[in-house]
């Protein structure tokens, strides 16, 4: 299929959200990897274009009706989430060619990121509202993108490369838990990146990869990081954690993101060179 470049994604939400009256004269991307993030200017409303993700992902569709579900499920639950946009029906459109969903415009108060205390906190009582969410959610879906990625024939991966990344996939998901990839629903993706500063505080957005699972998983998002301490994370988090298992799950998610730095590259050569850091770091010494 062919790659979606940013401008193509800019005019299919230009598109999409005009059929619904939200008038748009100077789109803004604020981010363009995964999707493509547009603020549909000067509109209160923000199209998320599947670009990336519907490389590996066929469904795109299904996982950005997750998120609207669980997103609006928190909204109701009044946790600090960001919300989709009261402009647009709160399903998926379809303009151009291209899936999007349409989200509510939120000026960051600054960009900073978040301290371990605050990362730890919000995330035990994200999870706390998370439980009692009614909706099925599959069991740590994200790491579905390794097989799909590995199968398709255009990549920029050498053979060594792809088998290397194979071997770790197969050995760390041995070393899960299978008793714990059910029940718990998470974020799926708790990064702080995933944490945004409004003036009304801290709110987690970008629920795309929603699952089910241990809660290692979405604890490894911020304890695998050099640049955080993720003891201070999880003595603000407070409930037990499985050290094993959140160790298999912080190279899980290493894993993961070699894997989506090796498609960011596909479509955006800047990040080539990462993508190239990250897939050494698993070839044999």
């Amino acid at each position: 299929m062919p790659l979606t470049t940013s401008a193509a994604a800019v005019r299919a939400a230009v598109a999409g959200a005009a059929g619904f009256g939200v008038t748009c004269t100077e789109p803004a991307v604020l981010s363009d990897g995964a999707n493509v993030i547009v603020h549909l200017s000067p509109s209160p409303v923000v199209a998320k274009v599947a670009a990336t993700t519907a490389v590996v992902r066929p469904d795109a569709a299904a996982w950005l009706q997750r998120e609207l579900d669980v997103a609006l499920f928190l909204t109701r639950q009044r946790a600090p989430v960001l919300e989709p946009s009261s402009e647009v029906p709160a399903t998926i459109h379809r303009a151009g060619g291209h899936v999007m969903s349409f989200w509510r415009y939120l000026r960051q108060s600054c960009s900073a990121v978040p301290d371990e205390a605050t990362i730890g906190s919000m995330l035990r009582d994200l999870h706390a509202v998370l439980r009692l969410y009614p909706g099925a959610v599959p069991a740590l879906a994200p790491l579905r993108d390794i097989p799909v990625f590995l199968a398709r024939p255009r990549t920029l991966l050498s053979a060594g490369d792809t088998s290397a990344v194979a071997a770790a996939f197969a050995r760390l998901t041995a070393e899960l838990d299978p008793q714990s990839c059910t029940g718990q629903v998470l974020h799926g993706d708790a990064g702080a990146g995933n944490l945004l500063a409004a003036d009304t505080g801290w709110v987690w957005h970008d629920f795309e990869d929603t699952c089910s699972g241990p809660v290692t998983w979405d604890l490894a998002a911020t304890t695998a990081s050099r640049r955080l301490d993720s003891g201070r994370i999880l003595a603000a988090y407070g409930d037990p954690v499985d050290a094993a298992q959140l160790a298999v799950c912080q190279q899980l998610r290493r894993l993961h993101l070699t894997v989506w730095y090796a498609l960011y590259a596909e479509r955006l050569p800047q990040h080539r060179r990462r993508a190239a850091e990250l897939l050494a770091t698993w070839q044999a010494p």
